[in-house]
């Protein structure tokens, strides 16, 4: 009786421990299953990943080509402005030479005497006893031209583009 009563107890043992033991072979295979999933989610994980690194290596080349594209444009940029900053020199330079010419020929202008003072009068005796009534000239005024008159042609800028027209009202004049 006490082999029953032992086998009882082992028997309720054996039961407990084969639910025990099919709830667990139902818990490892939905782990199992999770394992998979989770397989698959770090694979297109480690996929993304890749493509990221791609496009990094793709954005440093770019990135790169730009900054030398950049560099070089700024080169030029740097070249140019040198040449123009050379080139304002210049004209101010030149503007400076010209303003002391301006002013040594206002200068002389100031000093030279005028016209009235070569041509004869009716006071001037020599004048008078010239029956042919012959002119002193300036010596400096040899070879000038007299001045005559000035003609402006206004340009018209109807358009914004390169080509304009000349508005002349007396072509004929022209020579």
């Amino acid at each position: 009786m006490i082999s029953y009563l032992v086998d009882a107890v082992l028997l309720v043992a054996l039961a407990i421990t084969s639910v025990k033991m099919v709830t667990m072979y139902r818990e490892l295979r939905r782990l199992g299953s999770y394992h998979a999933d989770y397989q698959r989610v770090f694979d297109q994980t480690s996929l993304a990943l890749d493509g990221i690194e791609v496009s990094i290596q793709e954005i440093n080349v770019r990135g790169a080509q730009v900054l030398n594209a950049l560099g070089s444009r700024m080169d030029d940029a740097r070249d140019l402005i040198a040449e123009i900053d050379g080139l304002i020199r210049e004209a101010k330079r030149q503007q400076s030479v010209l303003k002391a010419e301006l002013k040594q020929l206002s200068a002389e202008l100031a000093v030279r005497p005028s016209a009235s003072q070569f041509t004869p009068s009716d006071t001037d005796p020599a004048a008078a006893s010239s029956k042919d009534g012959a002119r002193r000239t300036d010596p400096l005024l040899t070879g000038v031209t007299p001045p005559t008159e000035m003609r402006v042609h206004r340009i018209d800028d109807l358009q914004t583009g390169p080509f304009r027209s000349v508005s002349m009202h007396r072509k004929d004049d022209l020579t």
